[in-house]
């Protein structure tokens, strides 16, 4: 009974990474803190990690493809924020740069998803639907953790929120918010 305890509080002191996109709007380094406007207007603050060793539950693919909060120093970019915390206590784990763009983004239903060509497309409320590639590599909130594309099954009706570049002549997929 005693090792099970302690492996339940060892799991209960991992906290879960979760992400947001935007427009960094301000770094200050003696504050510790990043602002980030994101796509309504809002501007949303992350403060930096303290130096206290904090257990992460962060997709290893992602956090290989990002840049640790602390080195980050890019004002301007549209980025992705990892990071774990509820409203206004919020730190900032990582950050993946996606430069300075330009990026669209659509809401609504998953309407398809191929598996095999990695393809999905979504229709919007007014009825616009818009398909892209989704790559290993585009970063997926789903609502209980982030994780990379690899595993990233949409069924057909979930809910998403997608932040697409135009590559090549097609949309590409950068971030994902998923809810079923």
């Amino acid at each position: 009974m005693g090792l099970l305890l302690a492996f339940s509080g060892a799991a209960g002191a991992q906290m879960v990474v979760h992400a947001v996109s935007g427009t960094v709007k301000d770094i200050n380094a003696s504050a510790k803190t990043m602002e980030l406007t994101v796509d309504s207007g809002d501007t949303n603050q992350f403060k930096f990690p303290s130096d206290a060793k904090v257990s992460l539950d962060f997709d290893r693919t992602l956090q290989s493809d990002s840049t640790q909060a602390s080195s980050f120093n890019k004002v301007g970019d549209y980025v992705i924020v990892y990071y774990y915390g509820y409203d206004n206590d919020r730190t900032v784990v990582a950050v993946k740069d996606l430069g300075a763009g330009p990026f669209a983004k659509i809401e609504g239903k998953v309407i398809s998803y191929d598996k095999h060509d990695r393809t999905m497309t979504v229709k919007d409320d007014a009825g616009k639907t818009a398909s892209f590639t989704v790559s290993d590599h585009v970063v997926v909130d789903t609502g209980l953790s982030v994780e990379s594309g690899k595993g990233f099954d949409p069924h057909k009706g979930y809910y998403v929120r997608v932040t697409y570049a135009m590559n090549g002549g097609k949309n590409t997929a950068v971030f994902v918010r998923s809810r079923e």
